[in-house]
C-alpha cells in the first residue's frame, strides 16, 4: 500500500469511526429512554441491559453504517480542501479517480462485512434482543417463551406437524401430533407423541402412538406404542419451526428464501411480499458502496462551500434514498415492480448518479 493510500485512508476512517460511535450511543440512547421503564420494573440487572444492546447493534449496523460512511467521507473532503491537500496530490500527477481507489475498498469492504452479519449474526441477535424485551414488558411471565399450537407443512416430504406447545428457547415439543402422507395425498401414518426433544440433528418422540391408514384414509392394524423412537429420517430441524413463529424481519434472505421453497403453494399477494423482502436482505448492505459512488463526487463538489453543506447533503441524501427504498418496497409488495427491481431500485439510482458524477469529475 502505497504512502497516500495510507493517509487517505486514516483521513477517511477516522471521522467515519467517531461518526459510527456517536450514531450507535445515540441509538442506545434512545432507545434507554423508551425501555427504562421496563427495566426499573423488571427490576434487569445492569449486565443484561448490557447484553440486550450488545446484541440489537448487529442488526442496527445496517442502517447505521451507511450514514457514517457518508458524513465521514464528506468530512474527510472538506478537511483534505480546506487543507489544499487535494490540489497538492493532484498536481502531483495523481488522478482524482486513482484517489478515491481506497475509499471505494472501504465501500466495498463494508457491504462485504454487513452482508456476514445480515447473514449470519444479525436475525437470531435482534430476535433474542426481541424476546428479552417481551420479557421485561410482561414481568415473570414467560408465555413470549412458548409457541402455542404451531402447525408445520413439509411439503417436499409430505409431512404435516401440528404441535401443541413449543419452547423457542430449547425447542422442546408437547402435545405433537404428525400426519405422513403419500405423495397422492392420503395419509399413510398418523403418529402422536407426548414429547418431542431435538439431540445431536435428529429429532426424539417420546410416549408414542402410531397408527397407519389406508389409501382411503381409513386405519389400518393395530395401534403401535413405543416409549420413545428416534426419527432417523427426518430432514425438520428447529429453525423450520422458528421460522413459522418469527417475523419476516428476523429472517435472513437464505430463511426466506427456504420459506418459500417449503411453501409452494402461497398465494401472488404473499410470494411477492416475502420476495421483496428477501431481496431487501441483499440489498441493503450493498447501500454502503452506493454511498461512496455517490458521495465522493459530492464531496469534492461541497468541499469548498463548508462542512455545513456537507452535513446537509449527508442528511438529504440519507432521506431520500429511504423514502426511496420505503416506496420500491411497497411497489413490489403491490405488484406493480418486480420484487427484484424494488428491492435495488435506491441502489441502482443512486449508484447511477455517483458513476456519472464520477465519470465527469476533472
Amino acid at each position: 500500500m502505497k504512502l497516500i493510500d495510507k493517509y487517505i485512508l486514516r483521513s477517511f476512517l477516522v471521522p467515519t469511526a467517531y461518526c459510527l460511535l456517536t450514531f450507535c450511543m445515540l441509538f442506545v440512547l434512545f432507545d434507554l429512554f423508551d425501555h427504562l421503564s421496563d427495566f426499573i420494573d423488571a427490576r434487569t440487572s445492569f449486565l443484561q441491559i448490557m447484553r440486550y444492546y450488545f446484541y440489537i447493534l448487529p442488526a442496527m449496523l445496517v442502517f447505521i453504517f451507511p450514514i457514517s460512511l457518508l458524513l465521514g467521507l464528506l468530512y474527510s473532503l472538506w478537511q483534505l480542501s480546506k487543507n489544499n491537500e487535494l490540489t497538492a496530490m493532484r498536481a502531483s500527477g495523481v488522478s482524482l479517480m486513482r484517489l478515491t481507489i481506497p475509499i471505494l475498498l472501504v465501500g466495498l469492504f463494508s457491504s462485504l462485512l454487513i452482508t456476514g452479519l445480515q447473514e449470519t449474526v444479525a436475525p437470531w441477535s435482534s430476535y433474542w434482543a426481541d424476546q428479552f424485551i417481551q420479557r421485561q414488558k410482561k414481568g415473570n411471565d414467560l408465555s413470549t417463551r412458548y409457541a402455542l399450537n404451531l402447525t408445520i407443512n413439509n411439503e417436499e416430504q409430505h409431512r404435516i406437524w401440528a404441535i401443541s406447545k413449543f419452547d423457542l428457547t430449547t425447542y422442546d415439543m408437547q402435545g405433537i401430533k404428525i400426519v405422513q402422507q403419500r405423495p397422492d395425498g392420503s395419509d399413510l401414518d398418523m403418529i402422536h407423541a407426548e414429547e418431542g426433544k431435538f439431540y445431536d440433528g435428529r429429532w426424539w418422540l417420546f410416549k408414542v402412538t402410531i397408527q397407519k391408514h389406508d389409501f382411503y384414509n381409513n386405519p389400518v392394524g393395530p395401534v403401535v406404542t413405543e416409549p420413545q423412537r428416534q426419527m432417523t429420517d427426518w430432514t425438520e430441524t428447529p429453525d423450520d419451526f422458528l421460522h413459522e413463529v418469527k417475523d419476516p424481519i428476523f429472517l435472513s434472505s437464505r430463511d426466506l428464501w427456504k420459506f418459500m421453497r417449503d411453501h409452494e403453494n402461497l398465494s401472488e399477494k404473499t410470494n411477492a411480499r416475502i420476495t421483496v423482502d428477501m431481496h431487501v436482505r441483499l440489498a441493503m448492505p450493498w447501500t454502503c458502496l452506493v454511498v461512496t459512488l455517490f458521495g465522493i463526487p459530492c464531496g469534492i463538489r461541497a468541499a469548498r462551500k463548508g462542512a455545513l453543506v456537507g452535513v446537509m447533503i449527508a442528511l438529504l441524501t440519507f432521506f431520500a434514498f429511504y423514502f426511496l427504498m420505503t416506496f420500491g418496497q411497497w411497489l413490489g409488495k403491490n405488484q406493480v415492480l418486480t420484487p427484484l427491481v424494488s428491492a435495488w431500485l435506491p441502489n441502482l439510482v443512486f449508484a447511477s448518479a455517483g458513476l456519472f458524477m464520477l465519470a465527469r469529475m476533472r
